[in-house]
Parts: structure tokens; sequence; C-alpha cells
């Protein structure tokens, strides 16, 4: 799961690809035993809804780190399976260090950065603070943060601090609030109505969250995600189906806050054992569809009052039960 994830191999490359790429994953499950229901559903989710291919995982062999290399020599296609391994180590209950040899063993034959495999080694060793910088320095928070500055300039990068400093902004809520007089159907009335219907409050609210967090709440109501744990889950897989950073850090973001209990937010306490692969995959699936980079390529402000359904065509949003 490289960047660019609409990136597809090409026809004669794909069963090749998708075969080596489960294989390999498979090779991760069985690390210490036969694979785990959660390691087969996240194999399962993958093969579903990033490769799309009708492949049987029991005509599937375990691939070594050399055997792969040799199967896919492609730069592209060997970051996104190892990313994909990754993945599946990380959604399991105990991975232990036997997982995290064959992910440096896998890195080192494909010749290819290790980033992911950094990131789950610091899981694994309780380094909880550098998984959240992994988070920060790497995942779409980074892009959102960027974007608002880019769009607001100076006056912007003052409305973060007040946030994080926990200090109201009253010109900066009425702001948004404003955004009631858009005709009803609007993305903007939508928007206040998800923040409404939910409890939360607006940037420059009282415990409301940073602006660029709006990036993120425009997801849910663009892709028709609600608030709950899985619900989080897929719009994290959503962002990380049309978004230009690496999609594996803000997988993470989903895992350390709900799967893990490590915490990637300030905002709700983490959880544990709530991540389905199935549900995350499916999100990403969704994403891949989108057209613009909604968290660090769009200005939510250009569309709020735009109707909501135009707004999901433009950008090439499908309804969730389609996907």
């Amino acid at each position: 799961m490289g960047p660019l994830l609409s990136l597809q191999p090409p026809p004669e490359r794909r069963e090749a690809i998708g075969r080596a790429g489960l294989g390999s994953l498979l090779a991760i499950a069985a690390e210490g035993g036969p694979p785990s229901p959660i390691a087969l559903r996240t194999i399962t989710a993958i093969r579903d809804h990033l490769i799309r291919l009708p492949i049987p995982l029991d005509s599937l062999a375990p691939l070594t780190p050399e055997q792969l290399a040799a199967a896919v020599p492609e730069s592209e296609w060997r970051q996104r399976i190892l990313r994909g391994m990754t993945v599946l180590a990380l959604l399991e209950d105990e991975p232990g260090e036997e997982v995290l040899a064959r992910l440096e063993a896998t890195a080192r034959a494909l010749a290819i950065d290790d980033a992911p495999v950094q990131a789950f080694r610091h899981v694994l060793e309780h380094q909880f603070n550098l998984v959240r910088l992994d988070i920060v320095r790497r995942g779409f928070q980074r892009g959102a943060a960027a974007a608002y500055l880019r769009d607001e300039g100076p006056a912007g990068a003052l409305q973060i601090a007040r946030s994080i400093l926990k200090r109201e902004d009253p010109a900066l809520a009425r702001r948004y609030r404003g955004l009631a007089a858009l005709p009803h159907g609007s993305l903007g009335r939508a928007y206040l109505a998800f923040i409404d219907a939910n409890g939360f409050s607006v940037p420059g609210e009282l415990g409301g969250p940073p602006p660029p967090v709006v990036r993120h709440d425009c997801c849910h109501v663009l892709g028709g995600y609600g608030t709950s744990a899985s619900e989080e889950c897929g719009v994290l897989g959503f962002q990380a189906g049309f978004g230009r950073n690496d999609p594996f850090f803000t997988i993470l973001f989903a895992l350390a806050q709900f799967q893990l209990g490590i915490g990637s937010t300030p905002v709700t306490a983490a959880e544990t054992g709530q991540a389905d692969p199935e549900v995350i995959f499916r999100g990403l699936e969704h994403g891949l569809g989108v057209t613009r980079d909604l968290i660090s390529n769009w200005d939510p402000w250009d569309d709020f009052p735009l109707p909501l359904e135009e707004v999901r065509r433009k950008y090439g949003i499908r309804p969730r039960q389609a996907v």
C-alpha cells in the first residue's frame, strides 16, 4: 500500500503480483502457528477490496522474502506488499519478535524503505511516543494542517494555536455557525448537522477541534460514515484510499486509536480490539474512486454552498452500498 493507491498493476501483472502479495501475507499470518481468525479476515479483506481478484487462499503457499523479491521486482508493488504485511501484523492480538524478524527480512530482501517496519518495532517495544511521532510526521494530519495554512495564511496559524491552547475564537466559531444560513441539502448544512447530531463543537468553540480537522469531518459527511470506533476506522480507510500521503500511516492512526490502545488523538480516549479489517479495506476501496485528495488538496469552504449530492458527484464519491 504505497502512495497513490489508485494506481494498479498492468493487467498482465495483476494476478502474479496479487498472488505474491497474498502469499507473503500468509507467511506473516503463519509465524508461530496457524493463522488467527483476524489474520484470515484481514487477508480476505485485502484480497477483496485492494487486490480485487478471486484468488482462493487455500491455493497459495506462504512465500519467503527471497521468493517475494523474485516474484515482484517492481519497487511500487514491493512497497505496497510490505505495508500490507505490516498492517496484518499490527492487527494480530499478540504479535511477537518472530513477526518483526520476518518483516525486517522482507524489507532487506526487497531493498525498500522500512518505515512501516520501524513503526511496527515501535509498537512492539511500547515506544508509543515514537508511534505517535510516526503518525504526525507521515500521516494525514500533516497534509491537512499544511493545506489549511496554505489556504488561510498567518491567520490560520493563530486559529490552530488558539485551539491547541484550548482558547475560544468567537469570530471563527461564528463563521462555522454561519453555515446554518446555507440552503437545506448543502454540504455546509450537512456538515453542521453532523457536528450537532454527534454533540461535537465547531472550531472556535470551547472543546472544538483545530480547523484542519474539518476536512476529516467532511469526509464523514461525504462518504456517509458514522462516529463509532468501527466507522472511524472506515472513514480513515476511505481517506487512505484517496490520500496522497503514505496510506499506511493513515491506517496506523486508526489502529493506534481503536485497536492497539495507544492513542493517536487527544480528542477521544484510545480503545482496543475495535478495528474490523473488512470495514477498513472496504473504506479504502471506497476512497480509491475519489478524484481529489479531500485532506491535503481541498478547501471545504469552496464547496460548502453546493448541494451535498453535487459535491459527491463532483469528486466521484459513490454511495457506500455500491462498494
